[in-house]
């Protein structure tokens, strides 16, 4: 197990797979991957997300639903990624 994963590079990465590594903790990681769309989405979206002065946002900026697809498609990315890194696209134990 490779804990401490996120933020490796992929030489770091690489060696550790050569080295039998199989599995590798990158929650951070996943945490960033997932958070930073929805950070993108409310700061572009800002006024539509925010209720000033008892106005209404525009509940298609708002959704839940809108933005958390984006931090469900930004944490997929990265597990993918990471599937790549370690070999393991297509495999099965």
């Amino acid at each position: 197990v490779f804990h401490g994963g996120s933020g490796s590079t992929e030489q770091e990465i690489a060696d550790a797979v050569s080295f039998g590594v199989i599995k590798m903790n990158i929650d951070t990681d996943t945490q960033y991957a997932f958070t930073r769309p929805v950070a993108g989405h409310m700061f572009s979206n800002y006024d539509g997300v925010l209720k000033v002065d008892g106005e209404m946002g525009n509940k298609k900026t708002y959704d839940p639903r809108v933005w958390g697809a984006s931090a469900e498609a930004g944490m997929a990315a990265r597990l993918v990624e990471a599937a790549q890194q370690l070999g393991s696209v297509g495999k099965t134990f």
